[in-house]
């Protein structure tokens, strides 16, 4: 069985809300894990993962890679990937099911990331569900979450007939791996095609510990520099 983590942050600009940069995590995930597949999915911004994606071609790492972006939409956030490394910048703030028919019409496929913040995610993909639309799988372990809010995503995806997945959603390089995938084979192509077998198994392998100075940097610049912000102003300078 392979290992995924395809949910973490990185301060490849300004507007990251990670610690460390992409060619840092690369290194990270290199050396220190034995993860077989990786994505980096920064907030409303496609940025890091271009920049991960040229790296990643020229790098010969030993992992195979995913470029992301987890897109803040009016009922949360919405993790998508580019598989064919035609990566796009996905409006954010527009309803969720506008986002992700936007995200497929643009060749993306899209997983829901955890369906408890904001508490009302579920329902507006459960009534979604119900009325025709598609998704391709939900977070089920979130290793970025407390305890508590653990055990109620894991009953919240339970409910949802859709691929289940964990991640860890790292901030920092620490907690990468932390929560995970498992699926048969090893690369993005066998991990797409287990995703939409549904045959993928999220593991919670353990809680990361995370300094207080990271995890004040994240608050900050989450606080301060919001990448939806960016996006919305990418959106008006190119309409001019």
């Amino acid at each position: 069985m392979g290992k995924a983590d395809l949910h973490a942050h990185t301060r490849h600009d300004a507007w990251g809300d990670g610690n460390q940069t992409v060619e840092e995590i690369f290194r990270h995930v290199e050396e220190e894990t034995d993860l077989d597949v990786f994505a980096i999915t920064d907030h409303d911004s496609t940025d890091a993962a271009r920049a991960a994606l040229a790296l990643h071609r020229g790098g010969g790492y030993r992992f195979d890679f995913l470029p992301g972006v987890e897109v803040t939409n009016q009922a949360g956030h919405l993790l998508c990937y580019f598989p064919q490394g035609e990566i796009v910048d996905i409006p954010s703030l527009r309803p969720f099911w506008w986002t992700v028919r936007y995200a497929h019409a643009h060749g993306a496929i899209c997983i829901v990331a955890h369906p408890v913040y904001p508490p009302w995610l579920a329902g507006t993909l459960r009534r979604g569900l119900a009325a025709g639309e598609r998704i391709e799988g939900i977070e089920a372990v979130n290793a970025g979450i407390p305890t508590k809010a653990q055990g109620r995503l894991h009953a919240v995806a339970a409910h949802f007939d859709l691929s289940k997945v964990g991640n860890s959603d790292a901030h920092h390089e620490v907690a990468i791996g932390a929560a995970h995938t498992l699926f048969p084979g090893r690369t993005a192509g066998d991990f797409l095609e287990a995703l939409r077998a549904g045959q993928t198994e999220p593991v919670l392998a353990h809680r990361p510990a995370i300094d207080a100075a990271s995890r004040r940097f994240t608050t900050r610049r989450s606080m301060t520099r919001p990448g939806w912000v960016r996006n919305l102003w990418r959106e008006v300078r190119v309409s001019r």
